[in-house]
């Protein structure tokens, strides 16, 4: 669950950068909007430097209120609609480009009112040039004019308005985030239980709907391919496992027949010394048969979980004794008289046990010395050490032969017909069924010794 974690972390800080771009893009997009009419305004504003500059043109000649080169100059380059001014008295005594219809005389009222709004649907501003009212009219279609008076008190919280709606906002983004985000959550929280659950090779049956649908058919699809070929290859695996299990006893009983005449033959007095010798070669390749046979029967068996684990304490180091004199037994006095087993066990693993099957442990152990024994025909020392390590009993199998070749630990987990490593792959599959395990030991010389654990108590 911690990757739909993740996708949620990533999916929240990816809605929220995207709010907090689009609010800066607002801003941006507001502000450079903003400074365009400002632009534009100054433009086609009446400036404070065109009522000044047409106040200082303004003069008095001849009984009459004269406007200067300069001035009109500056209001033929203005978007000023027209302009007048007035006198003390309110009478018009100085004109430019005024409407034939406005009157020529204004009462202080009247002076009042339009000087704060409107004069005959114009706009208007009004300068006081110290001799003259001077009056100017804008453009109806591109200027408004509205007066309001603020107290101050109202003035000074707008700072405290602005963090406040900063703050709404804010709280307003992040309820909305972790919303959708949440949602998000549960859209994919069953995607997740599914595919772990595919892991664990589980039917899985999501319900397709939302806008995980096509995932979720996705994943029940593969839910049913799966779970089809799972019962496939339980089929194949179970018809292995019996083909095996009866081919090994159907070889059994024959396989008995031979050791028990080619065993009455070598105890004639009737054969010869070299007659005498075949007929012991014949009967310990059928026993090394018998052996493959049944190794191939429980590693199958150990494969599929097959096997039941006859689990009970036991005393490695006397499992370890009795496997040793089976084969000096069996093999070693025999087939190799040169070899020879020296143990070296641990004072603590004489008194030591492990809780496991005793009779696969010995299986292990004696594939493990077997292959030391076969793989040497010129004979060898084998040593044989256990010991105690991390709660694990450890024997350790080295000897003085050949070891075991790169190769055979290269194909541990590969199936070859170059190579005949059954008793190995076997050893490991009855360690792993304990919770043990086997590992290789590399020589100088390149190839390996062998070392296989087991759980103690």
């Amino acid at each position: 669950m911690r990757s739909l974690f993740r996708i949620i972390r990533r999916y929240s800080f990816t809605a929220g950068a995207i709010i907090c771009v689009i609010l800066l893009s607002n801003m941006i997009a507001f502000f450079a909007l903003g400074y365009q009419k400002m632009q534009v305004s100054r433009r086609q504003d009446f400036r404070r430097s065109t009522l000044e500059a047409i106040s200082d043109a303004l003069f008095w000649e001849n009984g009459e209120w004269k406007l200067g080169d300069k001035g009109i100059q500056e209001l033929n380059d203005s978007d000023l609609q027209w302009c007048m001014g007035l006198d003390n008295n309110g009478q018009v005594v100085w004109e430019w480009r005024l409407p034939a219809h406005f009157d020529r005389s204004y009462s202080n009222a009247e002076v009042a009112k339009f000087s704060r709004w409107y004069l005959n649907d114009y706009p208007v501003a009004v300068w006081d040039t110290g001799k003259l009212l001077l009056v100017v009219g804008l453009d109806p279609d591109f200027f408004a004019r509205y007066s309001e008076i603020f107290p101050l008190n109202d003035i000074a919280v707008i700072p405290q308005y602005l963090k406040i709606i900063f703050l709404v906002n804010a709280v307003v983004i992040l309820f909305f985030v972790f919303l959708l985000g949440y949602r998000f959550y549960l859209a994919l929280k069953p995607l997740g239980t599914g595919v772990e659950k595919l892991s664990r090779q589980e039917p899985v049956r999501l319900k397709e709907k939302g806008m995980t649908r096509d995932l979720a058919l996705q994943i029940n699809h593969t839910s049913e391919i799966l779970q089809e070929q799972k019962q496939r290859l339980n089929k194949r695996d179970q018809a292995r496992t019996e083909w095996i299990s009866g081919v090994s006893h159907d070889i059994r009983t024959p396989l008995a027949l031979i050791v028990g005449y080619t065993d009455r033959l070598a105890k004639s007095s009737n054969l010869t010394e070299e007659e005498k010798r075949i007929t012991d070669t014949i009967c310990r390749q059928s026993q090394l048969i018998s052996q493959l046979v049944s190794d191939l029967n429980l590693t199958s068996k150990l494969a599929y979980d097959a096997q039941p684990l006859h689990l009970e304490k036991c005393s490695p180091a006397l499992l370890l004794r009795e496997c040793t004199a089976d084969l000096y037994n069996e093999e070693l006095e025999s087939e190799n008289g040169q070899t020879e087993v020296e143990l070296d066990i641990s004072p603590e693993m004489e008194k030591a046990v492990v809780f496991a099957d005793g009779n696969l442990v010995k299986r292990a152990l004696r594939n493990l010395i077997g292959n030391s024994v076969r793989h040497n025909p010129q004979g060898c020392q084998i040593r044989i050490r256990l010991y105690e390590k991390d709660g694990m009993a450890c024997f350790c199998i080295t000897d003085s032969g050949t070891g075991i070749p790169q190769v055979v630990v290269e194909n541990m987990d590969t199936q070859t017909e170059k190579i005949h490593i059954m008793g190995l792959r076997l050893a490991r599959q009855i360690a792993r069924a304990h919770g043990g395990n086997m590992e290789f030991l590399r020589r100088e010389t390149g190839t390996y010794d062998v070392g296989i654990r087991f759980p103690a108590e």
